[in-house]
């Protein structure tokens, strides 16, 4: 089986740039495309910065730093060419993946593999090109060196050899995986989203601020706040995103509320940001020990009961997924 060794990264984003950074620290050659000339300048002196500074006080050797003075930053997508693996993190769009796609397909040589970073685009939605077996979806989270979980994701079309050379490469990175069909797919954040429509629900049965119902559910989910995280995100790729993941769901009507929230903040103050929960001035009350516990014990069944549901409906090995789950977001179970 052949290794991979070039892997190109599209996209100069914050999971783009923690990409690079992060496989930067193992023996690929990385080719690292940016659409923007300006950008690919200030990427190229930066990080030339970065492994001179390295090399000054002793963090790597001269072989090594020769080795990733041969990294190249571009804005040629015709330099991916020679790459064994392409992971793409461009915006949350189907439509841009998919003409992305396409336009590598007549790049990259018949072997590559090409994935995608997407939290909720499947990959048999890119899969209109020459090598649909040749497609599949490296879900990374953000901040990598600190997420140890990625969900590895086949479609029908995926083929055995693509998924195998996926799996050493994810071994030789270190990090733990799960593997999901399209059925499953995204599991991760879709568990999460459950906790997100019900703390929803329970801002407005309680009156409370985002950030305060977020104070709350930091007992269950220690890693952030449920709303805290959307504001991370951008309330545009959220949006895209729980459209994509009601899609997957046969209760569809479950996650109108939050999908309109989302919507009209992104609406009202542009794509990226959208206006954020945690801007808001607002007087609230304060919330009772009472209150607090029934919130926590509400989410906390939530919880659980999907979880179950999920092994059921996927006949998932229960193991792995607590795993992930505590890895994503801290949560117990």
């Amino acid at each position: 089986m052949n290794e991979i060794k070039i892997i190109g990264i599209i996209g100069s984003g914050k999971m783009g740039s923690d990409l690079f950074n992060y496989l930067s620290d193992f023996n690929f050659q990385l080719v690292w495309f940016t659409r923007n000339l300006d950008h690919k300048q200030h990427l190229t002196k930066t990080f030339q910065k970065k492994i001179k500074r390295q090399l000054k006080h002793g963090i790597i050797t001269h072989e090594v730093f020769d080795f990733k003075n041969r990294y190249k930053i571009t804005d040629c997508l015709e330099d991916l060419e020679n790459a064994d693996l392409i992971i793409e993190s461009v915006i949350e769009e189907k439509e841009i993946k998919q003409e992305l796609f396409k336009k590598l397909d007549q790049i990259v040589k018949p072997s590559c593999i090409l994935a995608s970073n997407s939290s909720s685009v499947l990959p048999s939605e890119l899969s209109e090109v020459k090598r649909p077996n040749r497609i599949l979806a490296i879900h990374f989270f953000f901040p990598i060196a600190f997420k140890n979980v990625v969900e590895l994701i086949a479609s029908e079309l995926t083929d055995e050899i693509t998924i195998e050379k996926t799996r050493i490469f994810l071994k030789e990175i270190k990090r733990f995986f799960i593997e999901q069909n399209e059925k499953g797919a995204f599991i991760l954040n879709r568990f999460l989203l459950q906790l997100q429509i019900e703390a929803y629900n329970l801002i407005k049965q309680y009156n409370l601020a985002f950030n305060q119902l977020d104070e709350v559910s930091k007992e269950l989910v220690p890693e952030f706040g449920l709303f805290e995280i959307m504001d991370h995100v951008g309330h545009y790729t959220m949006f895209n995103a729980v459209m994509n993941y009601s899609r997957m769901d046969k209760d569809k009507k479950n996650y109108e509320p939050l999908m309109n929230e989302l919507q009209n903040r992104a609406k009202n103050t542009g794509k990226q940001k959208g206006h954020l929960f945690y801007d808001e001035q607002k007087e609230w009350a304060g919330i009772t020990q009472e209150a607090k516990q029934e919130i926590i014990d509400t989410l906390s069944e939530t919880a659980k009961s999907y979880y179950k549901q999920l092994i059921n409906d996927y006949e998932l090995n229960p193991y792995p997924l607590k795993k992930a789950l505590e890895e994503y977001c801290g949560i117990v179970l």
